[in-house]
């Protein structure tokens, strides 16, 4: 995770209370913020025919819904694991700061090159009736 990326986020970060067992985003939900992980756990599941699949979970110093940022809809669905302390940070206050920001957009880059090798490695290594088929 870019430190200074984190940083900064966290410093325009509203606090925002999340008890546990509660929705953070929904997959498919248009972007309305990015949120710094401060306290507690917030897993990433990707509901499918067969339930849900659990896709990571992340603890105080992470930062979630950052490609929903770019792309405009969250792609995961995001629950608290336990009561947790999250920053809240609007959209347009996350663009704008990757548009001043050139070493922020990188590591922005990053970050989204590193998640799409960790999906492609899931998907990978799936159990077939969980593995996506293109055709």
């Amino acid at each position: 995770m870019p430190r200074d990326l984190f940083t900064e986020l966290e410093a325009i970060a509203i606090a925002t209370p999340v008890e546990k067992g509660s929705f953070v985003f929904s997959s498919g939900d248009p972007a309305r913020a990015v949120y710094v992980v401060r306290s507690g756990k917030i897993a990433l599941i990707w509901p499918d025919s067969n339930g849900v699949l659990p896709m990571d979970t992340f603890g105080p110093g992470t930062i979630i819904g950052l490609p929903a940022a770019l792309n405009g809809e969250y792609s995961a669905t995001a629950r608290a694991v336990e009561k947790s302390q999250l920053g809240f940070v609007p959209v347009d206050r996350v663009m704008d700061m990757l548009e001043r920001n050139p070493s922020h957009m990188h590591a922005t880059l990053r970050l989204l090159a590193l998640e799409v090798a960790r999906m492609r490695d899931l998907v990978a290594n799936a159990p077939d009736h969980n593995r996506l088929h293109l055709v």
